[in-house]
């Protein structure tokens, strides 16, 4: 359940008081709310607790983000490709080679 402050809009965030009720106090003007929680199923957590599963990182493989383009691979004759560009020293000036990566096959070319 959340709370907001009737005065400023302020999340009310818990506190527990010395008799063991919890208040919702603003932290922005420090109103307390007029409502007391006694029974003891509500938690006062400064810290969330994460399962096994929450903090798991799933990487697929064949996860690929650079962009595609509709061309012809001229071994498989699919449609689609994932390209790059990357400066090429093999020349006397430095210039740009695209590359290509069918998204069938695999096959790597250049134009």
């Amino acid at each position: 359940m959340v709370s907001f402050c009737e005065k400023c809009g302020a999340l009310l965030i818990p506190q527990r008081n010395k008799d063991d009720t919890v208040t919702l106090v603003c932290r922005v003007c420090k109103t307390e709310s007029k409502e007391k929680f006694e029974d003891s199923s509500y938690q006062i957590s400064s810290r969330i607790q994460h399962t096994e599963k929450d903090m798991m990182t799933v990487i697929e493989e064949d996860f690929d983000i650079r962009p595609s383009v509709r061309i012809a691979c001229q071994k498989c004759n699919n449609f689609e490709a994932r390209y790059w560009e990357a400066e090429d020293r093999r020349k006397e000036e430095w210039e740009t080679t695209t590359y290509y990566k069918c998204t069938k096959c695999g096959w790597v070319w250049s134009e």
